[in-house]
């Protein structure tokens, strides 16, 4: 006669690797909409701190301005000192893209006569658009500096921009930046 059978056991590692496959089908799907959420913050993060440079430069360009303009200037040639002067427009000979560019130690006689330099490389094309000449009075629109960017590289470009003119007192005028298609 056989002898009587018992009930199987279950084994304790059976119950784990059931265990452990469940989280794991579990956990891939949620790992998925973890990423589908994250992936697209952190780009749109990238992209705000590289917008970071334009409004940076923008600012250094219009201090720069601020104290040639409040200097005195005297001609090549001699003569009377000059006031209230604004240098010629200008532009960066970059083009703005989605890989950094380094740019030559000079970017020309209006952003050196500023004393406007920039030593890394650059996603923006930076312009300087200005009345020139001196000479100027109080309440006068003088600049506009501009940062043009297309950090995707897709041709849409971004404008960041800063006008300032003389106030009341012919100082240049406290600086607020314009955005168009900031983060294009």
């Amino acid at each position: 006669m056989p002898a009587p059978t018992s009930p199987k056991k279950t084994s304790k590692g059976l119950i784990f690797v059931i265990v452990l496959v469940g989280a794991a089908v579990l956990a891939v799907p949620c790992i998925g909409v973890l990423a589908a959420v994250a992936v697209p913050a952190f780009i749109g993060y990238l992209t705000r701190a590289k917008t970071a440079e334009a409004e940076s430069n923008l600012r250094s360009l219009h201090a720069a301005a601020a104290s040639y303009y409040a200097m005195e200037h005297y001609p090549d040639g001699g003569g009377e000192a000059l006031s209230g002067c604004v240098v010629p427009s200008a532009r960066t000979e970059n083009i703005p893209g989605a890989q950094k560019t380094l740019l030559p130690p000079s970017l020309g006689p209006s952003f050196d006569d500023l004393g406007f330099a920039i030593t890394d490389p650059i996603y923006f094309q930076y312009e300087i658009v200005s009345v020139g000449g001196c000479g100027h009075g109080p309440n006068e629109p003088l600049y506009s500096f501009r940062a043009h960017g297309d950090l995707d590289g897709d041709g849409v470009q971004s404008l960041y921009e800063i006008s300032a003119g003389s106030d009341d007192l012919n100082e240049l005028t406290h600086p607020v930046i314009y955005r168009e298609n900031e983060l294009e």
